[in-house]
């Protein structure tokens, strides 16, 4: 009963906060709507634009490979008889084999673009160029479905020489690339443009101050950000520092004025729930609802997990689910290794001859095994035999790399500098490596072997490397998130710097890949290491 009164006392006051203010909450409100509609009419645009293209693909294509007519060799004559072309063409005979293409044609584009997410676009970052390769990738498998339903159509009133050439499928996927990106980043060109006379920007307060809220307000300070930040709503025991990147604008207590005054369209909790009492956390709620503002808050897990989330119900109370993405899915578990298997088998058929010759080599230039063994920690912490070409010497003395591993982990100090004084990561002149070992290392031929470790099941193409144990003994605790899938022979550290990179960085690559893996960008990142091993300079 008391908290019933509670509740009904704390709606009253705000309620009677807000009549006081009813002017001021009508411009508020219809600017809310104005936004999510904005948002709306963007995707809704954006769809309009790529079926519209599909079907201008599949006649244009058509006046590809035919020719065009003479009426549109001048530009006037063009503009004009451009539509009656069009029509032309499509009640043409010769344009009959085309005409389910036509009809399938948006179809396709539509699904293909809906499930490669290509009308998702970043709220805080916009780049109306910066979906190249998701383009690209929904031009190629609309394209392939195309070709497919076009060879399988063959009406019988047509005669052979009518038939679809595969000439015009690439007509089709020239089209389609230029119109889809045209149309995409002409959108966001002007969107960007309102943005910059703040039109349409959605005005934000972030109520907090931590790590969570002070990234938050990094990226709303960026001119590409949808988002006006107006400031910080500070709780009990904020500390705002003078540098925090945008104004105070006062406590949540106050919550009511400041969004009235602010004409605040979205509130974003960063705080921590334990430093608001349950009294604030209904009035929060309560206000920004009466109000028309909408109401975010950052994950609780933030930022020990970069991943999906979802509400869901059990009864009447309300779950956060943490969605296992990326590579903490089973599907996509099972694509990777199947790509696993297919490529190392090829490569080892390959490259056969290669390591046939180096293990000679290795067997002459020094005394000792061919393949060095060494135990490393792989998937969830299970210890393997890791395999290499032999590039040092046998029974050689391993304090000096423990020695160094254990000061670029704790003092994060580089080992090296090179000649132009850039720090070094790793020991540039260890000299327990022989002659041959500093040839086969500069190329990185030694880490073929691995290619047996892949076969296994003991390591990945594309993953974190695998670490020493006496390296794991001096990880810090967010350094074991590298440890959750298999290691890889490279990685986006190897493609991003390899030796220049500090240990924190290398595990922040890690983490990232870990976190944002997908299977094209295991794809990207093999094609990007053969010219890093090329680049004989920076391997050590």
């Amino acid at each position: 009963m008391a908290e019933h009164q509670l509740g009904t006392g704390i709606q009253s006051t705000t309620a009677a906060k807000i009549s006081a203010s009813a002017g001021e909450l009508n411009v508020s409100a219809g600017w809310q709507v104005h936004t999510r509609r904005r948002r709306g009419h963007l995707l809704l645009t954006q769809r309009l634009g790529g079926v519209c293209v599909a079907a201008a693909a599949v006649v244009t294509a058509f006046l590809m490979e035919n020719g065009f007519p003479d009426a549109l060799q001048s530009q006037a004559q063009g503009i004009v008889n451009l539509p009656w072309l069009v029509l032309n063409t499509l009640f043409s005979t010769e344009f009959r084999p085309y005409a389910a293409l036509l009809l399938v044609a948006p179809l396709v584009q539509l699904v293909t673009a809906q499930w490669l997410r290509l009308y998702t676009v970043s709220r805080t970052h916009i780049v109306p160029f910066g979906a190249l390769g998701k383009i690209f990738r929904c031009t190629a498998l609309i394209t392939a479905a195309l070709y497919v339903l076009g060879m399988a159509y063959e009406p019988l009133t047509v005669e052979s020489a009518a038939k679809i050439s595969g000439l015009y499928f690439i007509y089709v996927a020239l089209v389609l690339l230029v119109g889809m990106l045209l149309v995409r980043s002409a959108l966001l060109i002007g969107l960007l443009a309102l943005q910059i006379f703040d039109f349409g920007r959605t005005r934000v307060a972030v109520l907090g101050f931590n790590k969570g809220a002070q990234e938050l307000i990094s990226l709303f300070s960026q001119t590409s950000s949808e988002y006006n930040l107006s400031g910080i709503i500070t709780c009990d025991g904020d500390t705002i520092t003078e540098n925090a990147g945008a104004r105070l604008l006062g406590p949540v207590d106050e919550l009511d004025r400041i969004i009235n005054e602010s004409d605040l369209d979205e509130l974003i909790i960063a705080a921590d729930f334990a430093t608001l009492s349950v009294e604030q956390r209904q009035t929060i709620a309560q206000t920004c609802w009466q109000m028309a503002v909408d109401l975010r808050m950052v994950a609780p897990f933030y930022p020990a997990f970069h991943t999906e989330a979802r509400t869901e119900y059990v009864g009447s109370v309300c779950l956060l689910n943490v969605a296992r993405t990326g590579l903490y899915a089973q599907w996509p578990q099972l694509l990777k290794r199947a790509m696993d298997i297919f490529v190392s088998l090829a490569a080892l058929l390959v490259l056969s001859p290669l390591m046939v010759a180096t293990a000679l080599m290795v067997k002459l230039d020094s005394p000792g095994p061919i393949i060095f063994r060494q135990k490393r920690v792989g998937l969830n912490g299970r210890v393997f035999n890791f395999l290499k070409f032999r590039s040092m010497r046998d029974n050689n003395d391993p304090s000096i790399h423990q020695q160094y591993i254990e000061s670029l982990i704790k003092s994060k100090q580089a080992a090296a500098v090179d000649k132009d004084g850039k720090p070094i990561y790793k020991i540039a002149d260890d000299p327990r490596i022989t002659r041959f070992g500093k040839f086969i290392r500069k190329l990185s031929i030694d880490e073929l072997p691995q290619l047996i470790n892949v076969l296994r099941g003991e390591m990945s193409l594309v993953g974190p490397r695998p670490p020493l144990p006496y390296e794991v003994e001096q990880y810090e605790d967010w350094h074991y998130k590298r440890l959750l899938i298999r290691p890889g022979i490279t990685g986006l550290w190897q493609v991003g710097g390899r030796s220049r990179l500090s240990y924190d960085e290398m595990i922040r690559l890690d983490v990232q890949y870990i976190e944002n893996w997908s299977l094209w960008l295991d794809v990207q990142t093999l094609f990007k290491t053969v010219p890093v091993v090329l680049r004989i300079g920076d391997s050590y």
